[in-house]
């Protein structure tokens, strides 16, 4: 005759499924013990608790203490809590505390209920912990519709970890909307947070983000003592992937009171050093930000510099985006002067893989008689030489798209020029891949009423403005604005990156 207990399993079938602390489900063995897995999915062999687990199995509704998943370990998660936002802390046996909630989830959508209040420094520690990205959205709502004594407690339990939530992946949006719905003294408080950090956060992939914020919503006073400490280590933050940003910020800027001397200190520090400050990905968007922003007794010793070394700065990969700037939006004598050494080199410069796209902003945004002046000096040939640079340019593959951009949208007497003269190396062009482009233009013309009306491209191109005009030639009609270069398709695609995309 079976057992009673027998029986009892036999009627009643299987235990229900239980989870654990670690987040993983396990049956109560029959007559009421339960046997959890461990973390690589075994027992102990018995079937029942090990010395090492069975140290905290003081109720079946817990988890274990001292496992590999506690909150000493590398692999820790703190497991949810119960609705009542109850946490049990039990000392292992190196007397460290290890965090335990009762096996209910958080339900997010009943606690969004205005009325409706929590543990909200429980709910901070699970970002700062673990990363937890639906416990910062829950907060940021939170703080967005709840009464203001809930907006008071919420910032401040996330002022108690501000620092850990400014470098958080997750937290730093939240400490972001502390200086929308906290008090001045809430504000304060998160800012003096700041203070002291600012380098650091400010080089932080999640802390710069903060930094910025601050810089819009505290007092004069303390936004003076941030900067300060930023222009201790001007050389090594403004080219930073990260601290650019910040920098940008400051230089956006708008102060009621004196502002700080910010631009004496960085001219200082960076004399000499501008080129290089031009020539990278991060610096290149400040040097054009000092452009558009700062006045002309601060910006000057940056634009001297530059135009002193413009050769440089053109042919590199993202210091071209500052030249093209500069002939766009400089003063009348700032862009003469670079413009003078553009059409100087413009042969050079129009078979460059970068300097091409400032001979592109050249004929995009200058007039005629600019137009003329390159064309004259592409057209100068040599006595030894009887090949003009003009068709080396029709044949390189960087050049042609600017003959290309030329045959279409020039006056029709630079059109008869170019033409003429692409007429008289057919051979040449023919015979070449890139050339070739720029001779069927020119043959498909002489058979139009005028060599103007409009026609399509060559085999296998896009037809109307110019061949490969999906590249820079179109992309270029905004200019290189400081929050995005236009790097898409054409005939860079090697360069074609989206340059403001650090964060």
């Amino acid at each position: 005759m079976p057992s009673l207990s027998r029986s009892l399993s036999l009627s009643l079938g299987p235990a229900p499924a239980l989870p654990s602390a670690e987040g993983k489900w396990s049956v109560p063995a029959i007559g009421g013990r339960k046997r959890n897995q461990s973390s690589n999915g075994s027992t102990n062999g018995s079937g029942g608790w090990s010395p090492e687990r069975g140290a905290a199995d003081q109720s079946s509704s817990y988890g274990a203490v001292g496992t590999p998943l506690s909150a000493h370990s590398r692999e820790f998660t703190p497991a949810i809590h119960s609705q009542q936002a109850q946490m049990i802390s039990t000392a292992s046996s190196s007397s460290t505390p290890t965090y335990m909630a009762l096996t209910e989830p958080i339900n997010y959508r009943h606690l969004l209920e205005r009325s409706v209040n929590c543990n909200w420094k429980y709910i901070v520690d699970k970002i700062v912990n673990n990363n937890d990205q639906q416990a910062s959205i829950f907060l940021q709502q939170k703080l967005k519709i709840g009464s203001a004594e809930q907006k008071y407690s919420i910032i401040e339990a996330i002022s108690e970890q501000a620092y850990q939530l400014m470098v958080n992946r997750f937290g730093n949006f939240l400490v972001q909307r502390c200086f929308e719905h906290g008090t001045a003294e809430q504000i304060e408080g998160i800012a003096n947070a700041i203070k002291g950090n600012v380098l650091s956060l400010a080089m932080d992939a999640f802390g710069c983000h903060v930094v910025q914020k601050a810089l819009d919503c505290v007092d004069e006073s303390i936004k003076s003592e941030m900067v300060m400490e930023l222009l201790r280590r001007v050389a090594d933050t403004v080219v930073h992937r990260y601290a650019c940003h910040v920098w940008q910020k400051l230089f956006e800027l708008r102060w009621d009171g004196t502002p700080p001397a910010i631009m004496s200190y960085v001219n200082r520090e960076l004399k000499g050093m501008w080129t290089q400050v031009a020539l990278g990905e991060t610096g290149s968007l400040v040097v054009q930000n000092i452009f558009e922003n700062c006045v002309e007794e601060d910006k000057r010793p940056c634009i001297e510099e530059v135009i002193e070394n413009l050769d440089v700065i053109a042919r590199g990969q993202w210091g071209n985006w500052v030249i093209q700037h500069m002939i766009e939006h400089g003063a009348p004598e700032d862009a003469n002067r670079a413009l003078d050494i553009i059409i100087f080199n413009a042969a050079a410069y129009s078979m460059d893989q970068f300097a091409s796209k400032v001979i592109e902003k050249l004929l995009k945004c200058s007039g005629a008689d600019v137009v003329d002046r390159y064309l004259a000096r592409i057209c100068d040939g040599r006595p030894e030489r009887p090949r003009i640079p003009l068709i080396d340019i029709a044949s390189d593959a960087h050049g042609n798209y600017l003959i290309q951009y030329i045959l279409h949208n020039a006056t029709k007497h630079q059109r008869d020029l170019v033409a003429a003269q692409i007429r008289k190396h057919m051979v040449s062009l023919r015979g070449s891949k890139w050339g070739s482009k720029c001779a069927w233009i020119v043959e498909r013309y002489r058979n139009q009423t005028a060599i103007g009306s409009p026609v399509g491209g060559p085999p296998g191109s896009t037809g109307g403005v110019i061949a490969g005009s999906t590249g820079q030639l179109g992309a270029a009609v905004a200019g290189p604005h400081h929050h995005h270069h236009h790097h898409n398709g054409g005939h860079h695609n090697k360069d074609r990156r989206t340059q403001y995309n650090l964060m």
